[in-house]
């Protein structure tokens, strides 16, 4: 990604990722097309999710949203910390891959959660590209920005540890 491609980073996500990552380390594993992403308290050091999953869907041109669930509604005083979160996953994961304002956003959830947490993201525009039942597939643009990744830093994988992805 060339810098001048890149967006500039919301007044919002500028005031909310300082305070998540004073409190909260990200790491990650990479395997294959798939990032397993790892939040974990710093004062305690207890990982308080591991269900932060991402993958790229190189034929449709998708970054696509595996799982996101990083407990973070269960801590203390950290209103707006899962948009921050969000935000800092997916362009880790974009500039990871190199990837580019040519790739959508794809995330498959329930209609409530869209509307509690994904349409309220300013800094992405998702809209329901299909619905069945109780699931609603979600698109949004990706717009690379210069947010600082640097943070984010590579787990060792445990030899004894299965890796996250099924041969």
């Amino acid at each position: 990604m060339q810098l001048s491609d890149a967006q500039p980073t919301s007044e919002f996500i500028q005031n909310t990722l300082p305070l998540l990552l004073s409190r909260y380390t990200i790491s990650f594993l990479a395997e294959g097309d798939c990032i397993e992403y790892f939040l974990t308290d710093s004062a305690t050091d207890d990982e308080i999710s591991q269900n932060l999953s991402i993958s790229l869907n190189r034929f449709a041109r998708r970054i696509e949203i595996i799982r996101f669930y990083p407990e973070l509604k269960k801590q203390p005083n950290t209103k707006y910390f899962s948009a921050a979160c969000f935000y800092l996953l997916v362009h880790h994961f974009a500039r990871y891959f190199n990837l580019t304002h040519h790739h959508k956003i794809f995330v498959r959830t329930q209609p409530e959660i869209y509307t509690r947490f994904y349409k309220s993201l300013a800094d992405f525009n998702f809209y329901p590209e299909s619905q069945i039942a109780n699931t609603i597939d979600l698109l949004s643009d990706f717009s690379p920005t210069d947010v600082d990744i640097s943070m984010i830093a590579e787990k060792a994988a445990d030899p004894d540890e299965m890796l996250f992805m099924i041969a």
